[in-house]
């Protein structure tokens, strides 16, 4: 599956997200992951540990929200990429 397709089945299945949405600076490290053969690489969420959701003020099980990815990242030598979720400390 391609890098944006793994990441929303990810927050759609896993934190109850309706959809995901990319920032540009986001959408253009998958576009250059891809070109550089990385895209099948498995994806390893980074996000705040307080919530499902990417605020931690929302306690529970929120559903039906979109998920910002703010940025994404990849560790090539551990072999995988990590799309960054709002904001990370």
């Amino acid at each position: 599956l391609p890098i944006v397709e793994k990441i929303r089945i990810i927050a759609q299945k896993v934190y109850g997200a309706q959809d995901i949405e990319l920032s540009p600076a986001a959408q253009s490290q998958v576009d250059r992951y891809t070109r550089q053969g990385f895209g099948n690489l498995p994806i390893c969420m980074a996000k705040t540990h307080l919530s499902l959701s990417h605020q931690p003020e929302r306690k529970g099980v929120p559903t039906d929200f979109i998920l910002p990815i703010s940025d994404v990242r990849a560790s090539i030598g551990a072999g995988f990429i990590y799309p960054l979720v709002g904001t990370v400390s």
